[in-house]
């Protein structure tokens, strides 16, 4: 019979790392609740709280960009992979909502590197979430914009093979930090399993982000997160190279360009979701380089992140039994 284990905020790690102790064991099949802290560990709280540099970060929290775990799952063995299926993100549970923030001289629209005019006034705006809306005042006047809220996970991934990784970065071996929205409840991700039991950490949780994130700073929170946990041996998985995103609709690829360009992480998810069409469906690979070009979706999540996808219902008539 599942069962549910529930680990709260005290659990926050800095690190996907395989000589790390876990926090809590489960069965392939079982649930998780995981509290999570928001990304600059509780130090923006009002509007007058500045984005700190990561010194100050480091110093006074232990590191930035917390997830909470790791999960040692039992059965899972390198070569496996992990299906964690998010059955909820509740943003916000603490504060009733989050922030945002302009980092000055950071950020996909300015950069104070390689430029003379002076960077924008770093900035924190404090939102909160009323209806399943998000509430933002603008900052001339007493209006004020609603957004529709669209939670998901920001930080997903197991431990590597070899080295340790923070939880700030991501990489295609362990996934990490990628803040793709389409991490969200009634999504699949699929990991690799590099070590014995996987140890599984999530985190990051945002209440909503716009493509790209561009300022680096999404709606950060606290948060909860409520996902199902099962391990798929090797010789039944899909997984080929890069972690995998999957919902009733779609069937998706998380591709990472880390130091390089987004179009790079594109290039790599689309081969990735050809090769998934030629072994899940039969398509050739040529045909489904060209049905891609046709129908094939990218959804961005950070500057180094995005995820490609295409529609189950194009695919299903041909899925090989």
């Amino acid at each position: 019979m599942s069962k549910t284990v529930k680990l709260g905020m005290e659990h926050r790690k800095f690190a996907f790392d395989k000589e790390m102790e876990p926090a809590a064991s489960i069965e392939s099949g079982d649930s998780v609740v995981l509290e999570t802290e928001d990304a600059n560990c509780s130090l923006i709280t009002k509007e007058t709280d500045l984005w700190p540099e990561f010194k100050v970060i480091y110093e006074t929290a232990g590191g930035c960009n917390p997830v909470t775990g790791p999960i040692y799952v039992n059965g899972a063995k390198p070569g496996d992979s992990l299906a964690v299926t998010i059955n909820r993100v509740v943003p916000g549970f603490a504060r009733g909502g989050g922030y945002t923030s302009i980092q000055s001289g950071v950020g996909a629209l300015e950069d104070i590197n390689g430029t003379i005019q002076k960077p924008l006034e770093a900035r924190t705006r404090i939102l909160r979430i009323e209806d399943g809306q998000v509430i933002y005042k603008l900052d001339n006047n007493e209006e004020y914009i609603t957004i529709p809220l669209n939670p998901f996970v920001g930080t997903i991934g197991v431990a590597p093979k070899y080295d340790r990784r923070a939880s700030f970065y991501k990489g295609k071996e362990w996934c990490g930090n990628v803040d793709c929205p389409d991490v969200k409840a009634g999504s699949t991700v699929l990991l690799p399993v590099h070590v014995e039991g996987a140890l599984l950490s999530m985190g990051d949780v945002h209440g909503m982000q716009g493509d790209g994130e561009i300022t680096g700073c999404a709606m950060e929170c606290q948060g909860i997160i409520e996902a199902t946990v099962r391990v798929i041996p090797g010789k039944e998985s899909t997984y080929l190279n890069w972690p995998q995103v999957d919902n009733k609709e779609w069937i998706g690829v998380i591709s990472i360009a880390n130091r390089g360009r987004l179009s790079t992480a594109m290039v790599n998810g689309y081969v990735e979701l050809a090769k998934r069409m030629e072994r899940e469906y039969g398509i050739p690979v040529c045909d489904g380089y060209m049905i891609l070009n046709l129908a094939g979706k990218v959804r961005i999540g950070n500057s180094g992140s995005c995820v490609c996808r295409i529609d189950r219902k194009l695919l299903e008539k041909y899925r090989l039994k």
